[in-house]
């Protein structure tokens, strides 16, 4: 079939300008290396890719938070840890004091001991993130949970509240992730500072020159007070334990499932390099011949054909 010069004449630029628009898009295609740059390149697998976007992005948020959860978890198990570990210690000091062949100055050493370990006690008590929030204060966050004197009689005393904070790790799971300090830090007598008072307890005791006549009796129950408070510190950090591995949990599922988001996004989106190239070559070279045959049918003239 042949076509006339008229033809040409009429449907050439229309050509010219499709093929450009082609060649502008698969450019820009080539460039962010994506198939599907707006909806009308292709609407099912738009549609597709913006739902996987937004699930991604609600998933991302739950993985930040076990990070920020896990971050708070495991500064909160080494401080409850360090306290139970301290407080063992306290326990054997009391256990020595039982020695009957110890006279004033050697109580009075061990007290100091005991006045040191309050101090100690004081600062994993006192915790905090790294960025000032302490981490038994209970909901009040900016407030020093315990405030200790070490006068001639300590005194502790709980400033914190009662409440627990959460995080959302999961769309279904509502962690919590802190413990006030009256929980972990008190207890075993219904106070809310049993491990200071047990302290408090042994220091004031082992002060007393000369020992009492029920000075036997009176550092048992001590050592009693001193052993209750572990054990609470103890199920404090089994707790906390258990939420930190439940976190870790949901956390690497997190990770899991954005790496699965993100490969079906890839399979969407994603250009095929090698056939957009061919495409894009194709198109260059048919723009280039609608061009140069363009330009010579403006250039015929009735006066070419006149010898």
């Amino acid at each position: 079939m042949r076509i006339s010069s008229n033809t040409i004449y009429q449907t050439g630029p229309s050509n010219m300008q499709s093929l450009q628009s082609q060649l502008l898009k698969l450019n820009m295609q080539i460039d962010s290396q994506k198939r599907v740059l707006t909806p009308a390149d292709d609407p099912v697998a738009a549609a597709r890719i913006l739902e996987l976007n937004q699930s991604q992005g609600q998933n991302s948020q739950f993985v930040n938070n076990t990070q920020a959860a896990s971050s708070w978890l495991s500064l909160s198990e080494t401080a409850v840890k360090s306290a139970s570990d301290l407080l063992i210690s306290m326990k054997s000091l009391a256990i020595s004091a039982g020695n009957g062949a110890l006279g004033p100055q050697e109580l009075q050493a061990i007290q100091t001991q005991v006045q040191g370990g309050l101090t100690e006690l004081t600062g994993y008590a006192n915790a905090t993130d790294g960025r000032g929030q302490y981490l038994f204060s209970g909901n009040k966050t900016d407030t020093v949970p315990f405030a200790v004197s070490l006068a001639a009689t300590p005194v502790a005393s709980y400033q914190g509240d009662t409440g627990q904070r959460n995080m959302q790790i999961s769309s279904s799971r509502l962690l919590t992730i802190s413990d006030p300090g009256s929980t972990v830090f008190g207890q075993p007598g219904g106070s809310p500072t049993a491990a200071f008072d047990a302290l408090v307890q042994l220091n004031n005791l082992l002060g007393q020159n000369p020992k009492p006549a029920t000075f036997a009796s009176d550092l048992n129950n001590a050592i009693n007070a001193v052993d209750s408070a572990q054990q609470q510190l103890s199920v404090g950090l089994a707790s906390i334990g258990a939420r930190g591995q439940e976190n870790d949990n949901v956390q690497n599922m997190g990770s899991s499932l954005n790496i699965q988001y993100a490969s079906a996004i890839s399979d969407l989106q994603d250009l095929d390099m090698p056939q957009a190239i061919s495409n894009f070559t194709m198109v260059e070279t048919s723009l280039k011949f609608t061009q140069a045959t363009y330009a010579k049918v403006m250039q015929l003239s009735l006066l070419n054909y006149v010898s």
